[in-house]
């Protein structure tokens, strides 16, 4: 009986999950990253409720996979980091996986590329020599000219996103000791701490107003999901739990690849990552707090998610 009983509740659980989904407008997906063992290369996979495809690259070389997905505002492109070119570096690739290319062409290790919402400008992080060296925030036009460094200084930046209208810039950051959640001017001035805390913050996201920033943060001793105003105020910690979250990062590098956060488009929901006995795993969340369920069932670990159109 109480073996039914969780059936139930599963099955509730997804029909749940399967009625938030398609109330989005057709063709929503979530992109997220995926290893399914130990030692196995990532892969790129889709779920829109129902079903769970992989993303492929076509005539890909990669011997590490791919991660950390993006969408253009179009659906015409995914951005992503890929060992096909030789280390990692940020790339994109038409929807289909064809056409696969480099967001930039120094070599440098780059990663994190993401679209401005006219799919003109890409953002990312690149270190300063080869795969060595700081990670900076730069921007980069589609046709791989007009490179621009936005971030100058001695420790890190990355995980960078353009706000809805493309006008502020928002990225972590370790210049403060620990890492932090700023916000930027589109062209790279004015930079503000809106996380502001002694412990360290990741994976920042925008809201599709653009007026909240959620957020993963260990400040208050577990790995909970936090949300913002865009310029600092209202902090809230949509997931405090205990008994749910008792896992924490390793490190701040974990948090950056093996975490992620993303708003629904219409704004009613965020999907972000949380352990689930010893590996990360996929959650959905209302904005409000409530409704928190899990999103897939697959082996191994689930990360970086990006909710698309």
């Amino acid at each position: 009986m109480k073996k039914l009983k969780h059936i139930i509740l599963a099955a509730v659980s997804l029909m749940l999950l399967n009625i938030n989904l398609s109330a989005q407008k057709p063709g929503y997906k979530i992109y997220f990253s995926l290893r399914e063992s130990p030692g196995q290369n990532i892969k790129i996979m889709s779920y829109n409720g129902k079903s769970l495809n992989q993303y492929k690259i076509q005539n890909n070389r990669s011997s590490r996979g791919e991660n950390q997905p993006s969408v253009s505002a179009n659906g015409k492109f995914i951005g992503f980091n890929s060992y096909h070119f030789g280390g990692w570096k940020a790339a994109i690739a038409d929807a289909d996986g064809s056409g696969i290319r480099l967001v930039d062409k120094s070599g440098n290790y780059s990663f994190n590329p993401s679209f401005s919402s006219d799919g003109k400008t890409i953002l990312f992080a690149q270190r300063a020599n080869g795969r060595t060296g700081t990670r900076d925030i730069y921007t980069i036009g589609a046709d791989g000219k007009g490179k621009k460094r936005l971030t100058k200084d001695l420790r890190n930046s990355y995980s960078a996103s353009f706000s809805p209208d493309d006008s502020k810039i928002v990225f972590v950051s370790s210049r403060d000791l620990h890492y932090e959640i700023y916000v930027m001017n589109a062209d790279g001035s004015n930079h503000v701490n809106v996380s502001n805390h002694g412990n360290h913050d990741a994976n920042p996201s925008w809201s599709p107003d653009g007026k909240q920033i959620a957020f993963m943060s260990i400040r208050e001793g577990t790995m909970d999901l936090f949300l913002v105003n865009a310029d600092g105020s209202n902090l809230r910690n949509l997931t405090k739990n205990p008994k749910a979250f008792t896992a924490t990062a390793d490190s701040v590098d974990e948090m950056s690849y093996m975490y992620g956060t993303s708003w629904s488009p219409d704004g009613k929901s965020i999907v972000f990552v949380k352990q689930k006995e010893g590996l990360q795993k996929l959650y959905v969340i209302n904005a409000d707090g409530t409704g928190l369920r899990e999103l897939v069932s697959t082996k191994g670990q689930q990360f970086n998610p990006f909710w698309a159109e």
